[in-house]
């Protein structure tokens, strides 16, 4: 399926582009769209991916599109191709009930090709979200998000872009044909089985629904953590400034820092250490203690448990009758005493016999708990004196007249507070430690782990009640298939991205090495020694995307336009001239809107070029808008531009 944009007009927006229109019918492959800031760049990017995606405006939205207080409505109409068929969609805005509606005219309609609504080809109404919409539509933001670990932009992109969400759609059909096997054995079933097969039922759905509802929580609150943390360092940062202007608090602040973090260090230690002694039931207690190294003797002496299990067999091989009462012959004997090997419970006979072990060879005294619990109380109480001996000094700082100080430390004991919050709902929501599960009361209600498990319960006792146990199994097998297909449908589609993108930024970034390392939720990028590289210049970050974005793009099965706003404003001259040497290449429909200080290098790299268009879009002095066609308007505009700057 191929797109490509024909053109588009507006009525009454606001800008520069009050009542423009851009015609595109010969086909261009690269546009410029020289717009001058305030002009008009933004509202034009903002209209063309609402009208690429059906998206609802806001109120609010539709207010700011607004041209003036005089404008009653407007309206923005964009003309595609899609595979040889021409489409128009027109986006109508009323200014005054802050309402919009969209109209699309397409072929082969009874009602006359125009109807009410947002209507694209099926296939690709379903590939147009506001999400995949930026990869096309682009902006330098998307630049960094792609390398961005908790976006997530990239894996997106790829399962969109190659419909990897129809094994998504296959699983959700698999397990319908579960639901309609087990109504279809519940109606088989008497009454007084069916009461108790809905029953289940009902336990199965209110396990799978608390299930979900607590997976989604725990997501949320890492989410909200991840965010609340950024913003306490950001906080901290800012108070770290505020306090190194003042010399006479900033040695007293950095030695209490220091006696800070050593006391955390020692605090986490013992923390550890107490845990495992904790967990050793040798070092609880000397009673304990004592306890069970009485009864490991007592097991060493009677040689338990083997000794016990084999006489039991070789005792009841020589009875007269079994404890069932049926009589023993040499017959019954014999098979008693050959199948007495595999009833003696080895895996159990194996955990007692390293219990003996490991209570025998223990070095433990059985206070060892007690004494590092002890030690860690003294800890904790030098972590709370140096604590509050900086609170002291915060409150000193700001009675020496520093409110902006007082106002950034109020907004850190908060976010403190509500970090401390979300770590505590964390762990409850997310731990599968056992001890920690146990010590907190934890169950299926506020426990991730405990709620899948309990799910799981009531699957397979719905799924034994109803004899679809086997139809479950398959349907699960299945399952496991569909999402090992995903799994290596996306590792190849990853690596295949990966390798085109590298190929391409070999000739992007010339000046340092840059590479993808590796795709997963991010772009993880490494240089030239193949380390990990984290900060990289809006040059690269730039030079990065469009190398990822084209090599995406060029191995779907879908050719789309790529439209870009300011795409070389981040880049130095030499930079600008390699993109523009490359770029060119990389899409087959290009549009980019431009400031005029973009043209030098980047611009004058298309000069050589056939089927280039060069538009020049302005506002005179009394607002009215412009537009001209041609190279010769292009490079004058920038040159009357400077010297009026």
């Amino acid at each position: 399926m191929r797109i490509e944009v024909l053109g588009w007009h507006y009525e009454s927006m606001r800008g520069g582009i009050r009542n423009i229109a851009i015609d595109l019918d010969d086909r261009p492959r690269w546009t410029f769209i020289q717009m001058p800031n305030g002009t008009g760049k933004t509202t034009t990017m903002t209209l063309l991916r609402a009208v690429m995606t059906g998206a609802e405006l806001t109120p609010e939205e539709i207010e700011n599109l607004r041209a003036d207080d005089d404008a009653q409505s407007g309206a923005f109409e964009l003309r595609l191709e899609i595979d040889a068929q021409l489409y128009r969609i027109r986006l109508e805005l009323d200014f005054v009930a802050k309402t919009a509606r969209y109209w699309t005219t397409r072929p082969a309609q009874h009602s006359g090709g125009t109807d009410e609504g947002w209507h694209l080809p099926r296939r690709l109404k379903r590939l147009m979200t506001p999400e995949f919409a930026r990869l096309f539509i682009f902006d330098g933001e998307l630049a960094k998000e792609i390398r961005s670990q908790g976006k997530d932009r990239t894996t997106k992109a790829i399962r969109a872009l190659h419909r990897l969400e129809q094994l998504d759609r296959l699983k959700a059909d698999i397990r319908e044909l579960v639901v309609e096997q087990q109504e279809r054995a519940a109606k088989l079933t008497t009454a007084k089985e069916q009461k108790g097969v809905t029953r289940l039922e009902n336990a199965h759905a209110k396990a799978e629904q608390q299930f979900i509802d607590l997976s989604t929580e725990l997501k949320t609150s890492k989410r909200r953590r991840s965010a609340i943390a950024e913003k306490l360092q950001t906080i901290e940062e800012q108070i770290s400034k505020r306090e190194s202007l003042d010399d006479s608090f900033s040695e007293r602040r950095a030695n209490l820092k220091d006696r800070l973090e050593t006391a955390k260090n020692e605090v986490a230690q013992l923390t550890r250490s107490a845990h495992a002694s904790f967990r050793s039931p040798p070092k609880i207690g000397r009673l304990p203690l004592e306890r069970l190294r009485g009864l490991g003797k007592r097991l060493t002496t009677l040689k338990l448990p083997k000794t016990i299990s084999t006489e039991f067999f070789k005792e009841l091989s020589e009875a007269e009758h079994c404890v069932c009462d049926t009589p023993i012959g040499e017959k019954e004997k014999a098979a008693i005493l050959a199948g007495a090997k595999r009833y003696l419970a080895e895996d159990q006979i194996t955990v007692i016999n390293r219990m003996k072990q490991a209570v025998r060879e223990s070095d433990a005294e059985g206070d060892e708990f007690l004494q590092e619990a002890r030690t860690l109380k003294s800890s904790l109480r030098e972590l709370r004196a140096v604590e509050q001996d900086l609170e002291d000094l915060n409150r000193e700082e700001i009675e020496a007249g520093d409110d902006v100080l007082k106002k950034l430390l109020l907004e850190q004991a908060d976010l403190k507070d509500e970090l401390e919050d979300l770590d505590k709902a964390i762990e409850s929501l997310g731990t599968t430690d056992m001890t920690t599960q146990l010590l907190r009361g934890l169950d299926e209600t506020n426990n991730v782990q405990l709620a899948r498990r309990y799910r799981d319960e009531c699957k397979k006792k719905l799924a034994a009640a109803t004899d679809t146990l086997q139809f479950s199994n398959a349907a699960d097998y299945v399952d496991a298939i569909v999402d090992r297909i995903g799994e290596l449908a996306l590792d190849k589609l990853r690596e295949s991205v990966r390798a085109a993108t590298n190929e391409k930024l070999e000739r992007l970034a010339k000046g340092e090495a840059l590479q993808v390392s590796r795709i997963g939720s991010a772009l993880e990028i490494s240089s030239s020694n193949n380390r990990r590289k984290g900060g990289v210049s809006e040059g690269q970050s730039l030079a990065v995307a469009y190398a990822f974005i084209s090599s995406l793009l060029s191995t779907a099965p879908l050719r789309l336009p790529f439209i870009v706003d300011s795409p070389a404003v981040s880049l130095d001259w030499k930079v600008r001239k390699e993109v523009g040497e490359l770029v060119p290449d990389l899409f087959e429909q290009m549009i980019m809107f431009v400031i005029s200080t973009e043209r030098s290098g980047f611009a004058d790299s298309f000069d050589q070029r056939e089927g280039v268009r060069y538009i020049t879009v302005w506002r005179d002095e009394d607002s009215q808008a412009h537009m001209e066609i041609g190279k010769e308007q292009f490079d004058r505009f920038h040159s009357d531009e400077e010297q009026t700057a």
